[in-house]
């Protein structure tokens, strides 16, 4: 290795450095793993030392695929740096493939368990090899509720029901290396394995386990783990994919759950459920203990309870009062209704008269597609993402409120996003990674648009399926992406983009690593060949269902 080279060769002049520079130095190593391969076992004992004294936190996510000697670190790491450094580990975190490596380590070398590991974080490898970028965007966004109103289907997540990795993760947490963890946390991409009975457990041998950041599919699966964790548990961060399909026999067991130790509890439901005072409400009433609450919601659509948008009555009276310990509540829920009836904003305002020591904002937007939607946040803003906003939304005040979001989702049905929409959004969100549209309006100031020079600098994926041509040129044409490594784009869009042949364009597509249309373009592909990079183009559903 480079790193163990370059050590071997002038570790004479680096031990005249103080401690305190070696480590400065050793600080710099990324990732620290190398460090500790480069180091274990040199014959160095005060090198080594300075090594040991800052591996309590193991980070193996790093890309070690892009190494030339890849087998010869792993081969190293587990000979001769775990050996040294299995009692040291308290907190680990790995890609889903490394944990049978793991276990099998702990078997052979140290009584099958790692005695001080208490934190585990488990990621998954959505990578491309070769560059390293993340992947977002999956077969989900042909979803049939991509064409729901109002109804979210990014990012794509990926359940581990009967997968390789499920069976992985499975024979991982019946281990013996569970029982001495406090903290888990999952990739929030993976989705845990859908729970059908009292029978199966998510953690059977985590009896210290309090700490606990996962996705669930279904919300029955997060009844059954309060059910089966909630006496030990102290903080849950809890994604839920889907409410819709809460069977009353599952909402029976809600009267069953105790949860005397739960002080912290996140709760994240961006896709949208009508199950809110069925399901959601009865919970959150039995958690009476919990004293720092975060709720992420997106409630409603039609056919649901209530038949009105959420507001400061409806939380104060539902849970709120419940919870007499309760001194911190962050949320932002997004309730939406069909045909929904008309409300003035200050009415939305006013029902939070009580909480008066906190700072809350609203906003209400009526379609012309006959549906209404109503946001209601607290301040300041928590989220990362922010979806289905308008023309109208406050998302350019003076405050930078919203700096933080990640996620956008812009629609409209009543007035096109201009020009100078874009040129807001790319001031007012720097770290946008994720950008979708809706929108199949003509924008109305197309000549002062095309002296624009737009840039969003961290943009990683754009998906532009449902739109007007203008905001395909708006975004590929007069828009730098320079980091823009996923496109989901309209195909006769893409193609009439393409024809243009403009110079940005070109720029921005030849970084494009994975490239999705809304249709298979078949006979189009060699139109491809000069825009994005070989391999770019992931087959359409219907072209893998054909071969």
């Amino acid at each position: 290795m480079s790193i163990m080279k370059y050590l071997s060769k002038d570790n004479i002049q680096l031990l005249d450095l103080s401690d305190e520079i070696i480590l400065t130095i050793m600080n710099k190593v990324k990732p620290r793993v190398l460090l500790l391969c480069s180091i274990i076992t040199i014959g160095n004992n005060r090198l080594e030392q300075l090594a040991l004294d800052k591996c309590q936190a193991i980070d193996l996510t790093c890309n070690y695929f892009q190494l030339q000697d890849q087998s010869l670190f792993q081969r190293r790491f587990y000979s001769h740096v775990m050996p040294r450094i299995f009692n040291n580990i308290q907190s680990l975190t790995l890609y889903i493939q490394h944990l049978p490596d793991i276990v099998t380590f702990a078997e052979k070398n140290s009584n099958r368990i790692l005695p001080n590991l208490i934190h585990l974080k488990i990621m998954l490898c959505r990578r491309n090899p070769k560059t390293w970028t993340s992947f977002i965007l999956g077969s989900g966004i042909y979803s049939v509720f991509r064409h729901c109103p109002l109804v979210s289907t990014v990012p794509n997540l990926i359940r581990l029901t009967g997968s390789s990795s499920g069976e992985i993760l499975s024979s991982f947490c019946s281990s013996t290396l569970i029982p001495s963890i406090i903290s888990f946390e999952l990739d929030d991409d993976c989705v845990l394995p859908h729970v059908s009975n009292d029978y199966y457990l998510f953690f059977p041998q985590s009896i210290q386990l309090s700490h606990i950041q996962i996705t669930l599919c279904y919300i029955d699966d997060c009844i059954c783990l309060l059910k089966q964790l909630g006496s030990q548990l102290y903080s849950l961060i809890v994604n839920i994919v889907y409410v819709d399909d809460t069977t009353t026999c599952i909402i029976s067991k809600i009267p069953l759950i105790l949860c005397p130790n739960l002080k912290q509890l996140t709760m994240t439901i961006y896709r949208n459920f009508v199950n809110y005072k069925k399901c959601i409400v009865p919970l959150l009433q039995r958690l009476s203990n919990v004293e720092y609450l975060t709720l992420l919601l997106a409630i409603g659509e039609k056919g649901g309870i209530p038949n009105h948008f959420i507001d400061g009555y409806d939380l104060e009276n539902d849970f709120i009062s419940y919870m007499p310990h309760l001194c911190q509540f962050n949320f932002h829920i997004r309730s939406i209704l069909e045909n929904a009836p008309h409300v003035e904003l200050d009415t939305i305002r006013q029902s939070f008269f009580r909480r008066q020591q906190q700072s809350i904002d609203c906003t209400l937007d009526y379609f012309n597609n006959n549906y209404g939607q109503c946001q209601i946040y607290s301040l300041p803003f928590i989220g990362t993402r922010l979806e289905f906003i308008s023309n109208r939304f406050p998302l350019f005040d003076t405050t930078n409120t919203f700096c933080m979001v990640t996620m956008l989702l812009l629609f409209d049905d009543i007035k096109p996003f201009e020009s100078i929409f874009f040129e807001r959004i790319a001031q007012a969100l720097p770290h946008l990674k994720i950008l979708e549209v809706f929108n199949k309006l003509e924008q109305q100031e197309k000549i002062t648009a095309m002296t624009n020079s737009l840039k969003f600098t961290h943009l990683t994926t754009l998906i532009l399926f449902d739109i007007h041509m203008d905001y395909a040129e708006q975004l590929l044409c007069r828009t730098c992406l320079p980091c823009l490594n996923e496109l989901a784009i309209r195909n006769d869009i893409l193609l009439a983009i393409i024809a243009q042949d403009q110079y940005q364009t070109r720029n921005n597509c030849s970084r494009v690593e994975r490239l999705r249309t809304s249709e298979p373009l078949y006979e189009s592909l060699n139109v491809l060949r000069n825009y994005f990079p070989p391999d770019s183009y992931v087959k359409h559903e219907k072209e893998i269902q054909t071969t």
